[in-house]
């Protein structure tokens, strides 16, 4: 489904990608646009603490790693605006690094258990392990599991408004009608858009079978910039994202080459008109698939016990501040319960959807059958 883009297009896209940043409609899509953008760039509102901002590391420098080296994406948004409060809440100087995947779990790996080092990220921590992107000693039982700080039920499906594809059921009944074509979708190896992107292969290929399936092909690698990129030069059909990052391109106004559609989303969002995967029908093993990307601190493996309960309070202040849950809602991310970002109830939780992952990617096909 390739469409060819001139020069004079490319270059006029370019210069509207960056007029288009902070574009919006409606005035609470307006306030949603801005708040993604300042939180990428550090300028929200100073955090508010709900303590006497103490702890053993106040006055100290704590590194908080992503596995993403993206700014413009939810692992950076969420890790940043979760350090902000706790910086505030225990007294500590706080600044996020987006490092990428590898280096952020060799980073943890070979860090000190002082408190001084924290991982902030999502699920792709456990998949890229499960996915063989990276070697079992960055396994969950070579780090610590810390308290877990948020989730995001919005990662999504993207694709490009002329297409008309408002949900997943609408590229599956493209690939029917015109069986010379192919969709490429825009994916990154090891990570929730992989682990989503085979449960929609699957379920293509047992309700429509292999011909079908067969011509749902992946694009490999990019951060969001990057993808949305291929998308609005037309070389990837339908890419995987944030909807954070990608609901500003859905407005009124924006220019045609950059007007998106969102759908297919793993969980439902509040505030949002967007199909989940399992409101579509995408199922796995019998069941409806949700797969909200979950958020969690990791530290190294022989973290100080101390330091590590008082990550679990501030934590739990944190997310039972309601400025934080404002926060987070205008990015359409969901506030956990003080009792779910305790450190017990986490693990359990984590080692709980490493578990649901291994089963579905011992089904899935090898990305290189699937790479156009």
């Amino acid at each position: 489904m390739k469409k060819t883009v001139t020069k004079m297009v490319a270059l006029l896209t370019a210069g509207v990608m960056v007029a288009m940043t902070g574009c919006s409609g409606s005035s609470s899509s307006s306030s949603t646009s801005t708040t993604a953008a300042a939180a990428a760039s550090g300028e929200t509102a100073a955090a508010t603490a709900t303590g006497d901002g103490t702890s053993s590391l106040k006055g100290q420098n704590v590194r908080v790693v992503i596995g993403s080296t993206s700014t413009s994406g939810d692992s950076y948004m969420i890790a940043d605006l979760v350090t902000r409060y706790l910086s505030a809440e225990m007294g500590f100087n706080g600044k996020v690094d987006a490092v990428g995947n590898a280096s952020a779990l060799d980073t943890i790996a070979t860090s000190k258990g002082d408190g001084k080092t924290v991982m902030m990220f999502h699920d792709m921590t456990f998949l890229s392990v499960l996915f063989g992107s990276v070697d079992e000693q960055y396994s969950l039982d070579n780090m610590t599991i810390g308290p877990r700080i948020g989730q995001n039920p919005g990662a999504c499906f993207g694709a490009a408004a002329e297409d008309n594809f408002n949900n997943l059921n609408d590229t599956v009944q493209y690939l029917i009608d015109n069986p010379s074509e192919t969709l490429s979708f825009n994916i990154e190896s090891g990570a929730t858009s992989h682990l989503a992107f085979v449960a929609y292969y699957l379920w293509v290929k047992e309700t429509q079978g292999d011909e079908v399936a067969g011509r749902i092909k992946a694009i490999v690698g990019g951060t969001t910039a990057e993808k949305l990129q291929r998308l609005w030069d037309r070389n990837a059909d339908v890419i995987y994202g944030d909807t954070s990052s990608f609901e500003q391109y859905t407005q009124d106004g924006v220019d045609a080459q950059l007007k998106m559609t969102m759908f297919g989303s793993c969980g439902e969002v509040e505030g949002l008109d967007i199909t989940s995967m399992a409101a579509d029908g995408v199922t796995f093993n019998g069941e409806p698939f949700e797969f909200s990307k979950d958020f969690c601190m990791y530290f190294p493996k022989d973290m100080d016990a101390g330091v590590l309960a008082e990550y679990e309070a501030a934590m739990k202040k944190v997310t039972e501040n309601p400025d934080f849950q404002a926060d987070m809602a205008a990015l359409y991310y969901n506030t956990l319960s003080a009792d779910e970002v305790g450190v017990e109830a986490s693990k359990e939780f984590i080692y709980a959807k490493n578990e649901m992952c291994k089963a579905l990617i011992d089904q899935a096909p090898s990305l290189d059958e699937l790479t156009q």
